[in-house]
């Protein structure tokens, strides 16, 4: 599902927080969320301030956060009461959406979340750490409580030391989504490191990204128009077919047939890295390394998610990464081409194009290689299809068959 793209308004004053809003009513966006704790006001002007938000951002939905200093926010907004300002928005009901960081006094956020149950302003209950990532068990309590508390809508978001914390929290978002399909989640890392939560988090069920217009409410916000191009990309539609696999399975052969026997155009992603760079994969991996090769394609698929509907061969790592799977299965039907080792062996054994298995072109390596692999490919796969012993339109024939919707 495409996420929402929520803007901030972190202007000063009642006319420069108008105008920002007739600036984001204007964006292809679908959100806005005032910070009320930028605003350098009196509390008496908020009810009117977020019924003019409303009668300018008709056609988006409006969230109104007062966001305390525990929790990331500006010292300005303790001249508000917390308590007081989330029931005055859920007893006006024109906003779309009240923030409540649930670990405010128990007894109160129990009530005013409470108080919603009726009125026509949902409820994001959140929690922010500036500081650090929690752990997964820590995190999915916090998203669980937002849920038992009676909260519409669970937000978590937090701060990576290092890219693997923010690989961790949108593993625990499609965790939490899995447990509760129904319950909309929001979750991010901040910062530079949390940037691939903001664009892809909604491969793994988070429904609203928050970017910036001018002025970021929070570190890592991207520009709204960075995300909407990279969205565009990726949730264009189901169309492409999609062949994964160890190396020596076949896919470059069955790409062509499928081509022949589809018109599709065929696009390899190991020759266009090759293209791009300007140098072979022996190349590549010799002097930048395997992780710059992998980083490249995972970079390219965002790209591949705009073209015309296509067969698309895939390198035999890329489906060993996460965020390469989402990416792919978002963009087309996956398709697990499989064969027996000493089929494998037999097809690449005078191959010099194979740098996994320099100095170990054997059967037994290739099957133990292959082993480690297959959970990561039947995990990526939407359909498998074996071709040890078959022709090559047989198997394209199969492939078009159950591809047939797309």
């Amino acid at each position: 599902m495409r996420p929402k793209i929520c803007v901030p308004i972190v202007a000063l004053t009642r006319d420069s927080i108008l105008s920002e809003a007739r600036k984001i009513k204007k964006l292809p966006v679908q959100m806005a969320e005032w910070r009320v704790d930028f605003f350098a006001g009196y509390e008496r002007e908020l009810s009117g301030i977020i019924e003019e938000l409303k009668k300018i951002l008709a056609d988006k939905e409006l969230i109104v956060t007062l966001r305390t200093e525990e929790e990331g926010g500006e010292a300005n907004g303790s001249r508000f009461h917390y308590f007081s300002l989330v029931e005055t928005v859920l007893q006006q009901g024109r906003a779309d959406y009240v923030d409540v960081e649930i670990d405010r006094d128990s007894a109160e956020t129990e009530r005013v979340i409470a108080s919603s149950k009726g009125t026509a302003t949902k409820v994001i209950g959140s929690y922010h750490d500036f500081e650090k990532t929690p752990s997964e068990e820590f995190t999915l309590a916090k998203l669980e409580k937002a849920k038992e508390l009676g909260c519409d809508v669970g937000k978590f978001a937090c701060m990576p030391d290092t890219p693997e914390e923010a690989d961790r929290l949108l593993a625990v978002t499609a965790k939490m989504k899995e447990r509760n399909p129904d319950f909309p989640l929001i979750t991010m890392s901040m910062g530079k490191l949390g940037e691939k939560t903001r664009l892809y988090g909604g491969l793994y069920g988070s429904e609203v990204s928050f970017g910036c217009m001018e002025h970021s409410s929070a570190p890592g916000q991207i520009p709204y128009s960075e995300m909407t191009d990279v969205f565009d990309k990726i949730y264009a539609g189901r169309k492409h077919i999609i062949l994964i696999g160890f190396m020596g399975v076949g896919k470059s052969t069955i790409s062509r047939e499928l081509r022949r026997q589809s018109g599709r155009p065929e696009i390899d992603t190991d020759e266009c890295i090759v293209q791009q760079e300007g140098r072979s994969i022996p190349e590549i991996f010799e002097t930048e390394g395997e992780k710059y090769f992998r980083d490249r394609e995972t970079d390219m698929i965002d790209e591949l998610g705009i073209r015309e509907p296509s067969v698309i061969s895939c390198g035999g790592g890329m489906a060993l990464r996460e965020l390469n799977v989402r990416k792919l299965q978002a963009i087309g039907e996956v398709v697990l081409l499989t064969a027996e080792p000493e089929t494998i062996y037999e097809r690449v054994r005078y191959s010099k194009e194979r740098p996994i298995l320099n100095g170990n072109m054997n059967v037994s390596y290739i099957r133990e290689l292959m082993e480690k692999r297959r959970p990561f490919y039947e995990k990526a796969a939407t359909l498998t299809v074996p071709t040890d012993q078959r022709e090559a339109n047989d198997i394209a024939k199969e492939i078009l068959e159950k591809c047939r919707q797309i």
